[in-house]
């Protein structure tokens, strides 16, 4: 069993056990690192503020969650960069309320960057950089924003080098001259190694990856947090149905042909 430190066990043992993943356990956390690390978003990154974290968030599932985090640190002063996706099938920033979300996350000071899927865009017949400046310039259009960060999608999945790691136009968050300790709490499963070098605070350069939706406001299993999400997607597709099914019933051209029909006006 992996002893920790007294000073820092409480904290470490929230992040550890799979069902302290609240956002009190992250307030808690933050709080705690922001007393010993100036904590910046990855647009911010130089050679001169260190010691830094880099905080940073991959929009893997949900906008809303990744609000409610945002808000969480706009209380704590802090900021940090989220990373979102144009091809995915739980969110759609094209789509009103999305796109109405992810404004209102920028609107609290924090960074958006691109997170680029090296999978969808392999479909696309066109070439990385290709794809990937053309969703930025999209995503700058959306926010009226400069974009200057981005973040690759299941990097340790593509098998392959990521031939835009270090890029000359943009940030990438996988180069490895912005940090020298990365920490993540991908799958809900903390690397204790990487979490106790954090939290040793020796390391200069940090980079921290935390994902919205593996947070909740109250403890619950790693499944329930997925169970959660899409049970929240289902009822906003019933609910979209619902207003859609209206929509038709109440159109005066679909119910005059159906009472037409109905009278036996059209053969």
């Amino acid at each position: 069993m992996l002893e920790l430190p007294k000073p820092f066990h409480s904290i470490c043992r929230k992040l550890a056990v799979a069902l302290d993943f609240t956002y009190d356990a992250y307030n808690d956390f933050m709080s705690l690192l922001k007393k010993k690390y100036r904590i910046i978003p990855l647009c911010e990154v130089t050679d001169t503020n260190a010691p830094f974290i880099i905080l940073r968030h991959d929009v893997d599932a949900s906008l809303e969650a990744a609000l409610k985090m945002a808000e969480i640190e706009r209380k704590l002063e802090i900021r940090s960069t989220y990373f979102v996706l144009f091809s995915h099938k739980l969110y759609n920033l094209l789509e009103k309320d999305s796109l109405s979300t992810l404004k209102r996350i920028s609107g609290l000071g924090h960074e958006i960057g691109l997170h680029y899927d090296v999978e969808t865009y392999e479909s696309y017949g066109q070439t990385l950089e290709e794809s990937t400046n053309k969703e930025i310039q999209m995503l700058e259009h959306l926010l009226n924003k400069k974009i200057f960060s981005m973040a690759c999608h299941n990097p340790s999945l593509i098998g392959k080098k990521d031939l835009i790691e270090e890029t000359p136009d943009y940030l990438n968050a996988y180069d490895k001259r912005f940090y020298d300790l990365y920490v993540s709490d991908s799958c809900r499963a903390w690397y204790m190694k990487d979490l106790m070098r954090l939290l040793d605070f020796k390391s200069e350069r940090v980079q921290l990856l935390i994902h919205p939706i593996l947070w909740t406001e109250y403890p619950c299993d790693r499944k329930s947090v997925f169970e959660r999400l899409f049970q929240d997607t289902e009822d906003k597709n019933k609910n979209y149905k619902s207003q859609w099914l209206e929509l038709i019933h109440n159109n005066p051209r679909v119910r005059n042909y159906d009472k037409l029909v109905k009278q036996n006006e059209y053969g």
